[in-house]
């Protein structure tokens, strides 16, 4: 067997150099590409749910090699289109983003349950806040299975919507009573004509239907015709709702960031989104109130969170 020197000569060294330099550029250009990891979050509200939600975020994006760049609709706002991902959290920060026709792919978080996406933003990702009305209608069916009749308040004609609730009433064997706001008076005019024949509402997150100045007549007149409010958040159950399920801005933003990380990943991720991680919180004041015997709340979790993943 021959055996060469491991000497260099002068014509090696300069072809090691090279391919040294050319190392170099290449690990020089995989680092940039991994700092290059720029994501940025516009939200709607300065108020202390959006704050929460963006610090929530941004601590899960602590571990990674991604840097978030934050702003509020109140600020100057000077997007790099460099950035690979735009999040918008809610309409008003959506609305502002498509104002500037950047081309960078986006995820839009939205509160709304069932959000009217516009066909032009099909291709991207939504997240909605708040649990698939399906979900709403299997909670009803765990509370009380002899519950045979749900109402729905709606402001508006949503047909999208009506359609949906009413494949997910058929789906647990449920019917539907849709209540249109519009077609009565008010509110509690609404409520004193729909709701004899109801087991329980379910409430969605309309904030022209629930808000500071309706709630307490709304959970009045439920109340008084012993019918049970499913609301759609923690603080809805302690004002007198029977139940919710929820997320908080903890679990919402390790989702987010979770999405995040696969879209640097290259991972596929869903057009249309809900949460992950969730609870379910339940008022036995309420229940005991009303005769209402209803399961554990770590047991209604439990389930509910099987049949997300089912």
């Amino acid at each position: 067997m021959v055996r060469y020197p491991l000497t260099m000569t002068n014509k090696t060294i300069p072809a090691l150099i090279r391919c040294l330099v050319l190392f170099a550029c290449f690990f020089c250009n995989s680092t940039q590409a991994i700092t290059e990891q720029h994501v940025i979050i516009v939200s709607s509200g300065n108020n202390s749910h959006h704050k929460s939600l963006v610090e929530n975020i941004l601590s899960n994006l602590k571990i990674s090699n991604i840097k978030a760049e934050t702003f509020y609709l109140e600020q100057t706002i000077n997007i790099n289109t460099n950035s690979s991902l735009i999040i918008s959290l809610g309409h008003e920060a959506a609305a502002l983003i498509d104002q500037k026709k950047l081309p960078n792919p986006k995820l839009r978080v939205f509160t709304d349950t069932n959000p009217n996406i516009d066909p032009e933003h099909k291709s991207e990702s939504h997240l909605s806040m708040t649990q698939p009305v399906c979900q709403q209608f299997a909670l009803a069916q765990l509370l009380n299975p002899d519950w045979k009749l749900i109402s729905v308040l709606l402001s508006t004609t949503n047909t999208p919507l009506i359609k949906n609730l009413a494949s997910c009433a058929k789906r647990y064997k449920l019917k539907l009573n849709t209540i249109i706001l519009k077609e009565y008076i008010n509110i509690i005019d609404a409520l004193n004509t729909s709701l004899p024949s109801s087991g329980v509402l379910l409430a969605l997150p309309d904030p022209a239907i629930y808000n500071a100045k309706t709630i307490k007549s709304i959970l009045l007149t439920t109340y008084r015709h012993r019918v049970p409010i499913i609301g759609f958040s923690e603080n809805f159950v302690r004002a007198g709702a029977l139940a919710a399920m929820h997320s908080s801005t903890e679990q919402l933003g390790r989702q987010i960031s979770e999405l995040i990380q696969k879209h640097y990943n290259n991972e596929n991720i869903n057009t249309h989104l809900y949460p992950e991680y969730f609870d379910v919180t339940t008022n036995k004041n309420v229940a005991r109130s009303l005769g209402i015997q209803i399961p554990d709340r770590k047991i209604l979790t439990k389930k509910l969170q099987e049949k997300y993943h089912e």
